[in-house]
């Protein structure tokens, strides 16, 4: 009875034991999964976004604040591919949920400072944010393909040729030709310049288009990002109605 007992003890701290490896092995295992998935989240963000390239990696690793985007003929491939989801598979995985990405969608608070880009213009040269310092900016966010962008470019016309004082400039993606198509079929007299893919988009922390920031003279963001046509012109008569205020104040 007595050895009975005792080998049923032993048993039952054998199985705690097993019980105990088995579940350090699970937690050891499950925190090699996530270190994984971990490193996979940020892969698929770089074939989503386009920054699998890596001299724009060694750029974010030395902290370097200006994007510089020498090559004037685009490569939009990668993007295209991922977003239909053919070619490499791993590309179907940008299909995923936003919410499930590690990066910032929701724009950029009031106060903060802009991130300095260079980017080159559809009509040759480059042009910087740092360039505009001292001058109030209307940064737009477009898209060739965005029908509510079209609709947009007329006002964004007018508030440019009715401004002067306020640079408006749109930050626009996919091939020189058919944004420089775009330009002249809309009239647009301000600059457009060309990101390779969503780099400087990811900088303002938000992809949607179109969009704007209102920056101030220092370079700060004035203002909350306006997402989609009404918001933008509703952005565009507060500004120009607080211009007429100020200048009705100063002439009195």
């Amino acid at each position: 009875m007595n050895a009975f007992f005792i080998v049923a003890v032993v048993l039952n701290w054998v199985v705690v034991g097993v019980g105990c490896w088995l579940s350090w092995q699970l937690l050891r295992q499950n925190g090699r999964v996530l270190l994984r998935l971990d490193e996979l989240e940020k892969r698929l963000d770089e074939l989503e976004f386009g920054e699998s390239s890596s001299s724009r990696r060694e750029e974010a690793l030395t902290g370097n604040p200006e994007i510089r985007s020498a090559e004037s003929e685009i490569d939009e491939s990668l993007v295209t591919s991922a977003a239909t989801g053919d070619g490499d598979p791993a590309r179907r995985f940008t299909n995923r949920s936003p919410a499930r990405s590690r990066i910032k969608r929701d724009g950029l608070e009031a106060g903060t400072s802009a991130p300095s880009f260079r980017l080159p213009r559809i009509t040759g040269g480059e042009l910087s944010l740092e360039e505009l310092r001292g001058k109030r900016v209307l940064l737009v966010f477009s898209d060739p393909h965005c029908g509510p962008c079209q609709m947009l470019a007329p006002h964004l016309e007018e508030f440019h040729r009715e401004q002067a004082e306020i640079s408006v400039v749109m930050i626009s993606r996919g091939e020189p030709k058919e944004n420089r198509a775009k330009l002249k079929e809309n009239g647009l007299t301000f600059p457009v310049l060309l990101q390779q893919q969503w780099e400087v988009s990811r900088l303002f922390a938000m992809f949607a288009t179109p969009m704007a920031y209102r920056i101030d003279e220092n370079g700060v963001i004035a203002q909350e990002v306006a997402v989609g046509v009404n918001a933008i012109v509703a952005l565009m008569a507060e500004t120009k109605g607080s211009d007429q205020t100020a200048a009705a104040a100063a002439f009195r």
